[in-house]
């Protein structure tokens, strides 16, 4: 072997002990890890008053802090549109969304980690409900023409988006209506419906189940749709993700569970997988339903 072809052998070999010497077992290959966060915020949208979401939730939110071992806040949103800007700027650790604010929300800003979506009577699917008094002599969606009309939030899934659509389906323009109003939340509809205020009102089913013995009846009720979903900010970490998830679709499967879910709803049956595919059929439907004037519009 020659002078130079030693030098040449000799190099590599130094090179190769200060690759292994400052690159132990191919460690600057790896990302480091993630500490995860001191706490978390899980952030609702206000599609029921704060007082009975706080009321609902808590206890999810004890369970999932004992899940993952980090102190979650829960918090409610002032309104949708300031809520659906949070999760699309990823201000809110984990967020609650109905279906169309998730899907105007990814259009605007992308999608985020999809958590879970809600389960009810076993189907993770669930429905709108045209309501009106259980005297009421209405019997069809056509008898609305010249009625007042409840919505709930201008940006709510099952209580203004789907609902319209219904109403469209059935011939009637909101311009046939003597008039409609859009209330903060879904409970206000059922009062109003249920003082008179107006002949008929939009609420989604659990809302619906949970009222009606109070003197509401169904005057129609929409197709099915897919339930709501939580999200989790792309700031989180996989693993912390994966953590979230677990629970959440875990939480049926205990007697804890059971309770836990009771509390939120009576037709909660549990959480489950999702993945942004589930809300197309919303998407269709928000596609053909014109977009509805806020506030109050009278005739």
């Amino acid at each position: 072997m020659s002078l130079t072809h030693k030098l040449s052998y000799w190099h590599q070999i130094a090179l190769l002990l200060l690759l292994c010497y400052t690159n132990p077992a191919g460690a600057a290959a790896t990302a480091p890890p993630v500490n995860p966060p001191d706490a978390l915020t899980l952030t609702f949208l206000p599609y029921l008053t704060a007082g009975e979401l706080i009321k609902k939730y808590t206890p999810l939110v004890k369970y999932l802090e004992k899940h993952i071992e980090i102190p979650i806040t829960l918090q409610v949103s002032k309104d949708y549109q300031g809520h659906t800007q949070q999760v699309g700027e990823d201000k809110l650790d984990i967020a609650f969304l109905g279906g169309i604010p998730y899907i105007k929300m990814v259009a605007k800003y992308g999608q985020k980690r999809l958590l879970a979506r809600y389960e009810m009577h076993g189907k993770p699917t669930f429905q709108s409900v045209i309501v009106v008094a259980n005297n009421s002599p209405l019997k069809t969606l056509s008898e609305l023409a010249g009625q007042r009309f409840a919505f709930g939030d201008p940006n709510s899934t099952l209580s203004t988006l789907v609902p319209s659509y219904m109403l469209k389906q059935a011939g009637i323009t909101l311009e046939q209506l003597k008039d409609y109003e859009f209330l903060k939340n879904q409970p206000n509809v059922v009062l109003g419906v249920l003082f008179g205020d107006y002949a008929a009102g939009a609420v989604a089913l659990e809302v619906f189940d949970e009222y009606k013995a109070r003197g509401i009846r169904a005057l129609a009720v929409s197709p099915a749709v897919s339930t709501h979903v939580f999200v989790a900010s792309n700031s989180l970490s996989g693993e912390l993700v994966k953590k979230l998830q677990t629970a959440f679709y875990q939480l049926k499967e205990s007697p804890e569970g059971q309770a836990i879910l009771s509390a939120i709803g009576k037709e909660m049956t549990g959480f489950v997988p999702v993945q942004d595919s589930d809300y197309d059929l919303l998407r269709t439907i928000f596609k053909e339903t014109p977009a509805l004037p806020t506030g109050i519009t009278a005739k």
